[in-house]
């Protein structure tokens, strides 16, 4: 009966001596970055859109019904070439009745152009009067007239032929089509929407406290989700301000390959200043509690640091913090590290 006292004794002594010894705390692997200071130029990004060059709603010039189409929404089509033809034949009779009755003209006037000139050879034979004269004169007159009015009504009537077919003012791309083969068409009906795509504008504001920042012939920087990063180049102030004191600026960005669309949106960055700061990789930065900060390595420990972020992009940001050339920072794991968590650098 002792030796079970004793034993039991010694099992609840050995139990309580293992409940009053802490766990080890486990490091947590990290890897580390060695920051160091340079010169940042600092941005004011602002969304924009990008709009045509050349946006225009093609209309013909005279009435007639389709009867040929040559191009299609999407096609790229260069300045003078035809895009569509309305039925011409009520021109073309036009054409050819005023051509005929230009040739009677042209006939009556040279006829009497004969008679006023035999008239004026008998008036100065003094073998008809003058007044003879003056009235071959005057109707010689009246048919070089008519052969004016005639030959005005055929270039007119010409040129209204040669407006059957609707032609492409500038080469663009045909962003709509508003007809079809058979529509009768008037001056104000829509055929065509015809864009211009290289260069095409990029639209953005600015508060009036940056205009000092923006000037003609300077580069902005056009970020476009899902397609890249571009250049622009300022070609345009707005010489007003809106209501809200914002100045409307316009930039022109290559777009040779045709990847940005009129009415597309961008964010467009605008270099302001020059600050000192850091250049960390953008994992290293996480937030604790409502600020951002990096963790310091101090010897096998971290502890955390405050920054703000001044640029970001590419995989890194630019910081202003309360750090110096040469500290070491953590990275990966940055997230589930906390103050005076143990670390071990891989």
């Amino acid at each position: 009966m002792m030796r079970f006292i004793l034993f039991l004794s010694l099992l609840i002594f050995s139990c309580s001596n293992k409940q009053t010894q802490a766990p080890q705390e486990r490091a947590v692997d990290i890897s580390t970055y060695r920051v160091k200071k340079e010169p940042v130029e600092v941005f004011y990004s602002t969304k924009a859109y990008f709009e045509a060059e050349k946006d225009v709603v093609l209309r013909p010039e005279v009435s007639g019904r389709v009867i040929s189409l040559f191009v299609d929404e999407g096609y790229n089509v260069r300045a003078g070439q035809p895009l569509l033809k309305l039925d011409d034949s009520d021109y073309q009779n036009t054409v050819r009745q005023l051509s005929s009755e230009l040739m009677q003209a042209r006939v009556n006037y040279e006829n009497q152009r004969s008679v006023y000139e035999r008239r004026k050879f008998l008036y100065e034979k003094e073998l008809i009067a003058k007044e003879e004269l003056e009235n071959a004169k005057t109707q010689m007159e009246v048919y070089r007239e008519q052969v004016r009015s005639i030959e005005a009504m055929l270039k007119n009537a010409q040129l209204q032929l040669r407006r059957t077919i609707l032609y492409a003012p500038f080469s663009g791309y045909v962003a709509q089509k508003f007809v079809n083969i058979g529509d009768y068409l008037t001056p104000q009906s829509q055929t065509f929407r015809l864009v211009t795509l290289n260069p095409i504008k990029v639209v953005f504001q600015v508060p009036q406290e940056l205009l000092s920042s923006v000037k003609k012939e300077n580069y902005v920087d056009v970020k476009v989700d899902g397609v890249g990063n571009f250049k622009g180049k300022v070609f345009f102030l707005s010489p007003v301000a809106d209501k809200s004191r914002m100045i409307t600026i316009k930039a022109y960005v290559e777009n040779s390959k045709g990847e940005l669309r009129p009415d597309m949106y961008a964010k467009v960055g605008i270099p302001v200043s020059v600050q000192e700061g850091f250049k960390i990789p953008e994992n290293a930065v996480v937030l604790l509690g409502n600020r951002k900060v990096v963790w310091k390595v101090i010897k096998d420990a971290v502890e955390p640091v405050s920054v703000n972020v001044l640029k970001q992009g590419e995989g890194y940001v630019y910081v202003k913090a309360n750090l110096k050339d040469d500290d070491v920072i953590a990275v990966e794991n940055a997230s589930v590290l906390n103050q005076g968590t143990k670390v071990r650098v891989k």
